[in-house]
Parts: C-alpha cells; structure tokens; sequence
C-alpha cells in the first residue's frame, strides 16, 4: 500500500479527495491515468468509502448507458432467484477471479454495500481436473429481481425463449453482453474476430439484426451444440467497425481484459 501510495501528487490527492463520492473508480481513473486498482487501494488507504446505501430501485425507470451494459451482462453471466413461497430473490453473479474488478463496480452502482465473495473451484471436464478461482456477488432484493425479470431476464433462462432487448443505449448493452458471454479472439494467422454466445437463438438473431441495422454488417449464426448458438463477425473491416462502436466511450463500463485486446490489436494508445 505504501507503494501505491508514493506515486500520488499533492494535486491526484486532492482531486480523489473533492471526486470520490460522486465519480466512479473507473472515471477518477481515467482523469488521473491511473488504473482502478490503485484508485481504490489509494481511497481504502486514506480511510475513505464510496458507502451511500442500497440502490434498491437501479433497474428501475429509464435505461441509462450503465444500466443497459449491466443488464447485459447480467443477462450473460448472472442469475436471478424468484421465489414467493420461500421469499427468496436473488440476483449473482460469478466471474473468474481475474476480472474481479467489473463485480466492484458492479457494486459501487448499486451503493457499494454488498461483499464481493472469493471462491476456489474444483471442476472436472473431459476426464481432467482442474482447479479455478472466481468471485461471486450476492444481491438479496425482491425489487432488483422484479425489475429485471419486468426488464427480461428470468430465472433458468438457459430453457426459456423470452429475452431481454435494449433499443437505447443498444452498444452499452451488447458489451456488457459479449463481457459476459461472448470473445474477442486473435488466431494464430492474426485475424481477429467478435462472438457472442448463448442458448437461446431468437436473441442472437436480434442482436444480428440490431447491428445490420446500425453499421449494415452480416455476421452468422452457427449452432454449436443443443442450446449453445454463436454469432460470428470475422470480415476483418466488419470487426474493426463493430469494436469501434462497442468501445466508442472510455467512460462506460467494460471488461478491461477484452478492451485491451482490441487497443492493443489496432495499435492504439494506452
């Protein structure tokens, strides 16, 4: 900590201080070229908090950019628990340990009360063991889970064809949606290509249409497996344009391991 706490100027402290209440990690970040690790090792340090209560009403009333990634994601790579009979609602959701920093911020937009939890895995696949790590977000609320079933996403959405849509703020909700179930993968002959995955077909096919919509790119649909579909963008000038709109803001959440594939495939600064 002393360490992270050598590289702040007089002018960087001064600003966290007047700005950590009202900016989020990422955007204090931004401004001071810092990453949002050591922004919030240098706020925890100064014995600071973000606390500010529960967002009980996040998902509810209009979308904004944030709501529409993270209704993306979560539909991706969430969970929603809804059940009257035990009063049991509950959203999660598990990522892999090294992306931890999306759950904080995650966190933070709901009011930063919740604990963001460290889990070791043992899995087994193809007759191989192996051992991961994740973290896993637990939020208990009756009124997130409504306004995100009223929004689209439902429990065991694996066997259901409703789907969540997002016509506003649309980019913000695809990225949050390939951040959680999707890649933006390098092959060996150094073409890059964007997939999104997911079990239920309908919905890729409205993402298909959206951005033929938006940008007049095809990409395809393939069917991997029962209840696995992908869609595929790899027509090199059609990925460039779909990740320059998907990465068009610098402020808006994002998986920061993906955006760095893309920077650093294009060669664009850090």
């Amino acid at each position: 900590m002393d360490k992270i706490k050598s590289i702040f100027s007089d002018q960087d402290i001064a600003f966290i201080k007047n700005h950590y209440l009202n900016m989020s990690y990422r955007e204090i970040a931004n401004q001071l070229c810092f990453t949002e690790r050591q922004i919030r090792g240098k706020i925890n340090n100064m014995g600071m908090t973000k606390l500010r209560g529960f967002n009980k009403d996040y998902f509810k009333g209009a979308v904004t950019h944030n709501q529409a990634y993270w209704l993306g994601f979560i539909y991706a790579d969430g969970y929603i628990v809804d059940n009257p009979t035990n009063r049991c609602y509950e959203l999660a959701i598990e990522i892999n340990s090294q992306d931890c920093d999306l759950l904080y911020e995650f966190n933070e937009e709901l009011g930063g009360v919740h604990k963001i939890l460290l889990k070791h895995n043992r899995k087994s696949f193809n007759g191989y063991d192996y051992e991961t790590d994740s973290c896993i977000i637990r939020v208990y609320s009756k009124d997130i889970v409504e306004d995100l079933m009223e929004l689209g996403v439902v429990p065991n959405k694996t066997n259901e064809i409703s789907f969540p849509t997002c016509n506003n703020y649309f980019w913000d909700f695809v990225r949050g949606f390939n951040d959680g179930d999707g890649c933006i993968y390098v092959n060996p002959r150094n073409y890059i290509s964007v997939k999104f995955v997911n079990s239920n077909e309908a919905f890729l096919k409205y993402i298909k249409e959206k951005i033929f919509d938006n940008l007049g790119i095809k990409g395809s649909i393939y069917k991997e497996k029962d209840k696995k579909y992908q869609l595929t963008y790899f027509r090199q000038s059609d990925v460039k344009l779909l990740l320059d709109h998907l990465y068009q803001n610098d402020e808006h959440p994002r998986l920061d391991r993906k955006y760095e594939i893309y920077k650093s495939y294009y060669g664009l600064p850090a």
